[in-house]
């Protein structure tokens, strides 16, 4: 049977900040669910703030055929440093301040490995798992399911943002190549997830 995980956070940022689209959450179900990829369950993992509006998102999700793990965001608040020097031409002490911004915080990746490997050693049938994250905190739950003999696919993207900064962590890239390397027997692929873009797009 084949599951999908999905880490909401950044695959969003993943499809918006690199690929310049939005995802459809009806279209990205039906797509996992048509007859090529068949998922049994489809979970997905995002923080929430309080608040009716953020509900009844929730529901429309549950709706659509996602199983949601959500927890409530918590706030990081504004930071203020001062930072003391001293005047390179008259030897004056000098004091500046700077602010960095704080936000709304809120990790599933807990809940995320947890559904994993409960899935894993649920029972002895063969599975595949689709896992939606350039995050390379997941390698090692990702080792844990090959080591099981699951067959893991890493759907994200790989190009650098205008800062040349990568959303696909460097951990992952090694752990697919090192897969890649044992030929038939590897268990990790990887799929760019804007290849799919016509297809789950808004």
């Amino acid at each position: 049977m084949r599951y999908a995980f999905i880490d909401v956070q950044n695959t969003m940022g993943t499809v918006n900040q690199l690929l310049n689209f939005s995802i459809d959450w009806g279209k990205l179900i039906r797509h996992l669910k048509n007859e090529k990829w068949d998922c049994a369950k489809v979970f997905y993992y995002k923080g929430r703030r309080k608040g009716e509006e953020e509900d009844k998102r929730i529901q429309d999700l549950e709706n659509l055929g996602y199983i949601v793990r959500s927890k409530l965001t918590h706030i990081h608040p504004d930071k203020t440093f001062t930072q003391k020097g001293f005047c390179q031409k008259c030897g004056a002490e000098t004091e500046s301040k700077y602010i960095i911004k704080g936000d709304h915080k809120s990790n599933c990746d807990v809940e995320l490995t947890v559904d994993a490997l409960k899935i894993a050693y649920a029972n002895n049938s063969e599975k595949e798992f689709l896992i939606f994250t350039g995050d390379g905190d997941f390698r090692f739950l990702i080792e844990a399911l090959i080591e099981k003999g699951i067959k893991v696919i890493i759907i994200s993207n790989t190009k650098k943002n205008s800062n040349g900064d990568k959303r696909f962590s460097t951990r992952l890239r090694d752990l697919i190549k090192q897969e890649e390397n044992k030929g038939k027997s590897g268990l990790v692929d990887f799929i760019d997830i804007n290849d799919w873009k016509q297809s789950i797009k808004i």
